[in-house]
């Protein structure tokens, strides 16, 4: 009986997630293709959602573009990380044009955007995207709009970590974020054609901001002592990227 049980629990929690995976309408009209599916169902989410998308069950695109809102409900609710890895993943798959319609700092963070597109945000790319921050959909619900589950307790920002050696880095864009790589000092060089004015944020592990080093004289290097719980900076000028252009040098001091 016992085994009888176990059986019959993890058929309807395969059967609950795919109808909310589907919605009501989809999955009351196609029961028995998805019976079918949940027989085999495999745990993995992006694997389920790939084999619903194969069998035309899951409907991303509109005939006309439309505003969508969806959802986004980060469990281990650090608002700060989940709203810039949610942008980072969102922009890494195209999305640029969108803004916070409702935000929610419960239980969980929750945080609706709101955008025009002539398409849901794909689930399977969403959840191979997010995943490169250390963050896992553990559950999707489409109501309408998507509604996403995720667990970013294990959250990183995949940026370089400075080395004991001296290293170079381009960013056209003049920002250069790195994992300060429990180094106590670093050193920060600008390229021989460039002089800069220094805007250095200082971050914790949950990107909670710990000072800001600034200053409005012109330099080619400087050396920056750092707190303990510091875990990541970013660099820019404080006025212009024209004046990095060419680039960095860091490195790490003990």
């Amino acid at each position: 009986m016992k085994k009888i049980l176990i059986f019959l629990f993890f058929t309807f929690a395969f059967s609950y997630n795919i109808k909310d995976i589907v919605g009501e309408r989809i999955y009351n009209q196609y029961q028995g293709i998805i019976k079918t599916i949940e027989k085999n169902a495999p745990n993995n989410l992006a694997e389920l959602i790939t084999i619903l998308k194969e069998n035309g069950l899951i409907e991303l695109f509109f005939d006309t573009p439309k505003t969508i809102h969806p959802t986004f409900i980060f469990t281990n609710k650090n608002p700060q990380f989940n709203t810039k890895i949610l942008y980072l993943s969102l922009k890494n798959l195209g999305y640029y044009y969108f803004y916070p319609s409702l935000i929610k700092n419960n239980q969980n963070f929750n945080i609706t955007i709101e955008m025009k597109s002539t398409h849901h945000i794909d689930p399977v790319n969403f959840i191979n995207e997010i995943s490169k921050y250390g963050c896992k959909v553990i559950n999707i619900k489409n109501k309408e709009d998507f509604i996403y589950t995720i667990d970013c307790s294990n959250e990183i920002l995949p940026v370089p970590k400075i080395t004991h050696k001296t290293k170079s880095f381009l960013n056209v864009k003049g920002e250069y974020w790195f994992d300060t790589n429990n180094f106590k000092s670093i050193l920060i060089t600008t390229s021989k054609f460039d002089k800069w004015h220094p805007y250095i944020s200082i971050y914790d592990k949950n990107l909670n901001p710990i000072f800001i080093y600034t200053s409005k004289n012109i330099q080619k290097k400087i050396k920056l002592n750092l707190t303990e719980d510091t875990k990541y900076i970013k660099i820019r000028d404080n006025f212009t990227k024209e004046n990095i252009k060419r680039g960095i040098f860091i490195k790490g001091l003990q």
